[in-house]
Parts: structure tokens; C-alpha cells; sequence
């Protein structure tokens, strides 16, 4: 029988977060009520974006040196159609990956 492989989940209740972070639950619902973890109050559950706890881990990180950089969607997207691969570089690619197939 094949192994399935849980994929990260982008929004986590607090169990899950707790879990991930290695922290106890209370713990994380303590920093969702000093405003260090932002969640969504559904009903009477909370549920965590994972961009949330990223942010928590960076802003609580010990090289201050390293800066966290804010991208607005318009930079974000000039980026990725910067990173956009030309069709002679897309023919490379194709040809990798018609080798590793050929294995």
C-alpha cells in the first residue's frame, strides 16, 4: 500500500499550530490575544494563516540583522513574470527533463 504524504495545510486551528510550533496550546492562544499571532475568530473557533505563524517565527527570530521584507501583490507578480523562462530556456528544461525520464 502506498504511503500518503500529509501536505502543509495553510490555515491551522490552534491545536495545529501549537503543534508545529512546538509550543503548548495555551500558549498559543495567549499570543493570538496580545495580537503576536494573527487568527480569525470563526463561531468560537480561531483558525491561524500560515503567513501568521511565519511572521510570528520572523518577528521573534534572533539575528536581527536579517530583515523581513514586505512585497506588495504588484511587486510579487513583476517578479514571477521576470522568473518566466524564455523558449530557448524552456527547450532546455524540456530536454532534462526528457533525460530523467529516459532513466
Amino acid at each position: 500500500m502506498a504511503r500518503t504524504v500529509e501536505q502543509p495545510r495553510d490555515i491551522l486551528t490552534p491545536d495545529q499550530a501549537a503543534g508545529y510550533l512546538q509550543l503548548d496550546r495555551e500558549t498559543v492562544y495567549r499570543y493570538i490575544r496580545e495580537g503576536k499571532l494573527m487568527a480569525s475568530r470563526l463561531g468560537r473557533s480561531y483558525r491561524i494563516p500560515r503567513s501568521s505563524i511565519e511572521t510570528l517565527l520572523w518577528a521573534t527570530r534572533t539575528r536581527a540583522d536579517i530583515v523581513l521584507r514586505d512585497y506588495s501583490s504588484q511587486q510579487i507578480e513583476r517578479f514571477l513574470e521576470a522568473d518566466t523562462l524564455d523558449p530557448e530556456a524552456e527547450t532546455v528544461v524540456r530536454r532534462f527533463r526528457e533525460g530523467d525520464d529516459a532513466k
